[in-house]
């Protein structure tokens, strides 16, 4: 299947917010509550936010967008490291007060559809997060990820990822809290 990687556009935002919506409600269907990951205000929260393209107001960050077979599959999301994360800001309205460092990179969301795992989309995107965090001068990145998201942490230590020690708490509206792990990676 051809994939290819490219910088998104304005246009690729219902795109986007279905892979993000999409890879909640599969992803973490074990993690969260069906009335929390059902409810009609978790996608149309995401597409606005999507719709908006408030993610280019993060500092210096960049959104890659990967396509299968010419549609847009997955988003990669990726900039300086943020002084004090919180889970899933990509496509936030809450970006502007956030503050960044340039001492490490960090790949702040990578989603692509359930329809396209195991197509290679990830990790041709993954691949293209890496080169642009070292064609920026990074030397190492960072990425957050959660605890009992097993799926996606095998994907980032088969590219390279590996635990850094750190953990915090996600605290999203109208659901219990969940762990979260910090991953790191030498580019």
């Amino acid at each position: 299947m051809p994939v290819q990687v490219r910088v998104a556009q304005p246009d690729d935002a219902d795109a986007i917010a279905a892979a993000h919506i999409e890879g909640w409600r599969v992803g973490y269907r074990h993690v969260f509550p069906t009335e929390f990951l059902d409810a009609p205000e978790f996608a149309s929260t995401r597409l606005e936010r999507w719709r908006g393209w408030t993610w280019s107001e993060f500092a210096n960050s960049q959104l890659f967008v990967v396509l299968l077979r010419d549609r847009v599959v997955g988003f990669g999301h990726i900039g300086p490291e943020r002084v004090n994360p919180v889970c899933d800001e990509s496509g936030s309205n809450t970006i502007t007060a956030i503050t960044t460092t340039r001492a490490r990179g960090e790949v702040y969301g990578l989603y692509v559809h359930p329809d396209a795992w195991g197509s290679g989309a990830a990790s041709a995107l993954i691949a293209r997060c890496h080169e642009y965090l070292r064609d920026e001068g990074f030397t190492e990145a960072v990425l957050w990820v959660l605890r009992d998201n097993p799926r996606a942490r095998v994907f980032y230590e088969k590219s390279g990822w590996t635990l850094t020690g750190r953990e915090m708490m996600f605290e999203p509206p109208n659901s219990p809290p969940v762990p979260e792990v910090q991953y790191i990676v030498q580019l």
